[in-house]
């Protein structure tokens, strides 16, 4: 369908980029896309990572947060991401993130939105 071939045409020029795109349909229907993965909020709006190998991850208020890498929650429910690019991150025996390169909150700075067109 058309619809289908201009999404299609915006995931190649995102991926001709050097960037893998990810696209979600929200509630509304309307169809968004980001260079990293993407994750819906609690109203069902999506938001997509800034970063290829970024993160997207709901809070505990349901909000969507992003990172320019890897996330994860500490046992409070903070979400502490790496500072690098990809960068990994464990929890250590404690419940405390530990993130590669360092770590910073998760943050909506870090999340765009791309709207796909028709």
């Amino acid at each position: 369908t058309e619809k289908m071939g201009k999404t299609g045409a915006l995931i190649l020029l995102l991926m001709a980029s050097g960037a893998v795109a990810d696209c979600m349909t929200e509630t509304s229907g309307v169809s968004i896309c980001g260079r990293g993965p993407c994750a819906s909020d609690i109203q069902g709006q999506v938001f997509c990572a800034t970063h290829r190998y970024g993160t997207a991850i709901r809070d505990n208020r349901g909000k969507v947060v992003c990172g320019v890498g890897q996330c994860q929650k500490d046992i409070n429910g903070n979400i502490s991401c790496s500072i690098e690019p990809g960068g990994a991150v464990t929890r250590n025996n404690r419940g405390k993130v530990e993130c590669f390169g360092g770590c910073q909150p998760a943050d909506n700075q870090f999340c765009e939105r791309i709207m796909a067109t028709p």
